[in-house]
């Protein structure tokens, strides 16, 4: 599944916030995240996460949305290019029988702007080394304000379309998964995937050092939330981390 270690890791980059053009950075760090094992477990696991968000003129490398460059970067407008992760999952983070699905390296295109104050982003990954995970397209409204000299707060709600092959990749059952998972067969079409809130604090402790809470939910709806493998269309999401500026 794409599932954002990205849509949840999220918290260090917000996506699509425009910068000006030619403001060089490399923030590094790493922080520890709780997430469902798949979209729709209601089993949680954790994992530690670098994150990264670094820029130099108009190549970018975030954990988010992967590397790539600013075709457009202007203080209001960012157009970007690049190549993210479609995060797949192990055999034994998903019912028996339904077997493990293996990453995939997807093509991303990304635009957002700002506009009194609120981020506004949409970003469309198409897998390129398995076209069989299909397409997603990711649309997220953040706030950013700051609450103290030292403490951010970034609110956020966004949505998730999906393409019929990214819906049968993960949550479509064919007969062979059927007969060994006892669960019944399932070919998704496309729509809507899910919904989601979530709160970023960032607090910073010195001009360099940086730490990153984050807490967020996603609610699976439509055919992503009718599927068979799901057991839980409401999931949550954490993060607590630390980055440096360099």
């Amino acid at each position: 599944m794409r599932h954002r270690i990205a849509l949840i890791l999220l918290g260090f980059s917000i996506l699509g916030t425009a910068q000006a053009e030619g403001q060089n950075r490399m923030t590094l760090g790493a922080g520890v995240a709780a997430i469902p094992r798949y979209e729709g477990s209601d089993e949680y696991k954790g994992r530690t996460i670098p994150l990264v968000n670094a820029q130099f003129g108009r190549f970018y490398a975030r954990t988010e949305d992967g590397v790539g460059l600013n075709l457009i970067q202007t203080k209001r407008l960012t157009l970007e290019a690049g190549l993210n992760m479609m995060w797949g999952y192990g055999s034994d983070d998903v019912p028996p029988g339904i077997g493990g699905l293996s990453d995939a390296i997807g093509a991303r295109l990304g635009l957002s702007t700002n506009i009194a104050g609120a981020v506004f982003g949409i970003a469309a990954t198409q897998a390129v080394t398995h076209r069989d995970r299909g397409l997603l397209v990711d649309s997220r409204v953040s706030y950013p304000y700051a609450v103290t000299e030292s403490v951010r707060l970034t609110p956020s709600v966004g949505a998730t379309w999906a393409n019929e092959k990214y819906m049968d990749s993960y949550f479509g059952i064919n007969g062979d998964q059927s007969r060994q998972s006892g669960l019944e067969t399932y070919q998704p079409t496309s729509g809507v995937k899910d919904v989601s809130a979530r709160v970023v604090v960032n607090y910073a402790v010195t001009e360099r050092l940086n730490l990153t809470s984050l807490v967020g939910t996603s609610r699976l709806v439509g055919q992503a939330a009718d599927s068979p493998m799901v057991r839980q269309k409401t999931q949550f999401h954490t993060l607590v981390g630390g980055s440096y500026a360099f």
